[in-house]
């Protein structure tokens, strides 16, 4: 009895069939994800952007490094400035911002002369403006 010479002559056929119908499968499945997961607007691009800013802040804080802490905080004071940000018009989403914007410079004014401990606080102080605005947000808009 001769044997067949073919490159996948060490497989089994179970396996190659299993092989083969992965490879028709998968590429279905993977399309059929891309199509449930949602398209991100501009805000969500802005808000991923954002906590990608704060976790520069968050590591700076950590290491007291102070350029870390400015290359976030330049980010952060950016973003708010722009456009997308602008997603209320009323009196208290302005405080909100405006109540950010104030923590973060303060925050980068602290670091920048090395008094972490007043850094810190005012990392605090940002954070609780974007809970409450947030909140606010939210509120408005039920």
């Amino acid at each position: 009895m001769k044997t067949q010479s073919t490159p996948f002559r060490f497989l089994s056929k179970p396996t190659i069939l299993c092989t083969l119908c992965l490879g028709m499968i998968l590429p279905v499945a993977l399309a059929a994800k891309s199509q449930d997961e949602p398209k991100k607007g501009p805000i969500q691009v802005s808000m991923r952007s954002k906590l990608e800013a704060t976790s520069k802040v968050l590591e700076g804080l950590a290491l007291e490094d102070k350029e870390l802490i400015h290359e976030g905080a330049e980010a952060l004071t950016a973003i708010s400035k722009s456009e997308v940000w602008q997603v209320l018009r009323d009196t208290e989403y302005r405080e909100h911002t405006q109540s950010f914007r104030n923590a973060i410079r303060r925050l980068d004014e602290a670091a920048q002369k090395s008094e972490f401990a007043s850094a810190q606080l005012e990392w605090l102080s940002a954070n609780k403006s974007c809970f409450d605005c947030h909140n606010h947000i939210r509120a408005t808009r039920k």
